[in-house]
């Protein structure tokens, strides 16, 4: 039988509920349906990643038609269109779990085997986290708190896919609010709803792009303005604009440390006196595991026997100063920047990790893991 749009079979949607309850219990961020054939035999299986890492959790031997209904019962529970199955679709629903609401965004897309579907599991609690509770330490916060309560400027966050940057725009959003400012957001998409801030949905098919959304923000008077990602020069000339005639403007960029998110605003094009002019400074960031207090790294039930339980924030962060901006300017390579940082006391993720180590927090192992160590 095959579900007509708008119908969800109750087996489905138990099963859905099910594992996206567990998933909840073993503080899974995301959530993944796969297509599976072994030996000829169409399967399922479901992985979480906890901490960071994927996990096979359960393995299902099922029939077409099942398989189908499942997919079928998530799209259309993500207002997703459940008959078409050849192209990239995006959704999402809100589900009530002991009286805490989870917003679900779903990604689907086809695969050789059929259709995946992607669930990350948004709860608002973890976006609304306080810097410390990121894993800043007081080294790290006597340093971003001067830099984040400027009345203008550019802060970007950077890092790498997966490494919290969006948590940490928002945690820094809640740690700055307060009722005489006005704080506006552009963002694809928009996570998690703030009381008190203005945020727009990016829309393509409408004309609201990145550069839109900012120039029209620009117009309202903000005192704060978040831009979610920036993946191109014009918005990053647009946002920097934007700092240079009064507003405190946050983003978030792709790149592995806090000397190439320069680097990389420079290979995109933006010209070197926009970023040296408006650039106050970078926090780049990784997520580190951590060494399971229960078996002490041993490896134990609690934590899956992975030795680590719960993650952390790691984070470099570089204050722009007139020696930075000069060798912005004049387009210094990647290592006459990382040197210049370093004499001018930059807290780098070396020296960030010292500590942890030191106090048995994480091991050498899980730092190199992380910060991709050759």
């Amino acid at each position: 039988m095959i579900e007509r749009r708008g119908e969800v079979r109750q087996e489905s949607l138990d099963m859905i509920y099910s594992f996206i309850r567990r998933a909840i219990k073993e503080r899974a961020t995301d959530v993944h349906w796969e297509p599976y054939v072994e030996s000829g035999k169409p399967e399922m299986v479901i992985r979480f990643r906890i901490d960071g890492m994927l996990k096979d959790m359960e393995r299902f031997s099922e029939d077409k038609t099942r398989l189908g209904s499942v997919v079928n019962a998530i799209k259309i529970m993500a207002s997703m269109d459940p008959t078409q199955k050849r192209f990239e679709q995006d959704g999402r629903f809100t589900v009530s779990i002991d009286n805490v609401d989870y917003d679900i965004r779903i990604s689907a897309m086809p695969t050789i085997l059929g259709e995946k579907i992607v669930m990350r599991l948004m709860d608002r609690k973890r976006y609304c986290m306080s810097l410390a509770d990121l894993g800043m330490s007081k080294e790290v916060l006597d340093i971003v708190n001067p830099i984040i309560y400027k009345p203008e400027g550019f802060v970007i966050i950077s890092g790498p896919t997966g490494s919290g940057k969006t948590t940490s725009l928002y945690s820094i959003l809640q740690h700055i609010y307060s009722r005489d400012k006005n704080i506006c957001t552009i963002e694809d998409p928009v996570e998690v709803k703030f009381v008190g801030i203005n945020q727009i949905q990016v829309d393509h098919d409408f004309g609201m792009t990145f550069v839109k959304g900012l120039r029209a923000i620009m117009r309202q008077d903000p005192n704060v303005i978040a831009v979610g990602e920036m993946r191109d020069a014009e918005t990053v000339r647009t946002a920097l604009q934007a700092a240079l005639v009064g507003a405190m403007v946050f983003s978030t960029v792709h790149a592995k440390d806090a000397i190439n998110t320069i680097v990389r605003l420079l290979d995109m094009g933006v010209e070197p006196f926009f970023i040296s002019t408006a650039l106050t400074g970078i926090v780049s960031q990784r997520l580190l595991r951590l060494v399971c207090k229960i078996c002490k790294g041993k490896g134990c039930m609690q934590c899956a026997n992975t030795g680590f339980r719960r993650r952390t924030g790691l984070f470099e962060v570089l204050k722009i100063n007139d020696i930075i901006r000069q060798l912005i300017l004049r387009r210094a390579s990647a290592d006459e920047l990382r040197a210049a940082a370093a004499e001018q006391g930059m807290l780098s993720f070396a020296t960030s990790v010292e500590p942890l180590i030191a106090q048995g927090v994480t091991t050498r192992e899980e730092i190199d893991r992380i910060l991709a160590v050759e």
